[in-house]
């Protein structure tokens, strides 16, 4: 596993190998807007959500909020790890919404969704406009992550 992770100016964190990258802002407690960028084969293992960790310490139940608009892949073992963590995690998430235009990201999300057995906690979105709503009502003024 060959990735670094920084802690940027505003205060988010990267994690980040040649291929991929996960940001992660905390716009107020209990709320995390995760962008991904690229590929994700694994490279990362937990960290990904090891980087969650100390958010649902303290404040759970947390909203999530995944920008995948740049995903351009996800291999089954990385899909299968997101599944099982948000099945263990069911009790720990107020809600989970994931954006994204590709249609095979959208058919994965709904795949996790459908095997994590977490009904409608998540939310996978195809129009940003209702995403950002979400997000809005979650933490008012929060924008959407930045590369």
């Amino acid at each position: 596993m060959s990735f670094r992770r920084e802690v940027l100016e505003d205060g988010a964190v990267r994690l980040s190998s040649e291929r991929c990258s996960f940001t992660y802002q905390r716009p107020r407690p209990g709320v995390v807007s995760i962008l991904i960028v690229g590929n994700d084969k694994g490279e990362f293992g937990t960290a990904p959500m090891d980087e969650l960790r100390e958010d649902i310490r303290r404040y759970a139940p947390v909203e999530l909020f995944f920008e995948m608009d740049e995903v351009t892949g996800a291999n089954l073992p990385v899909q299968e790890a997101w599944t099982e963590w948000f099945s263990a995690n069911r009790s720990a998430l107020k809600s989970v919404s994931i954006l994204t235009h590709s249609k095979y990201m959208h058919f994965t999300a709904e795949v996790v969704k459908l095997f994590s057995r977490t009904g409608e906690l998540i939310r996978v979105y195809l129009d940003p406009e209702p995403f950002q709503e979400a997000l809005q009502r979650a933490a008012p003024g929060a924008q959407k992550a930045q590369k």
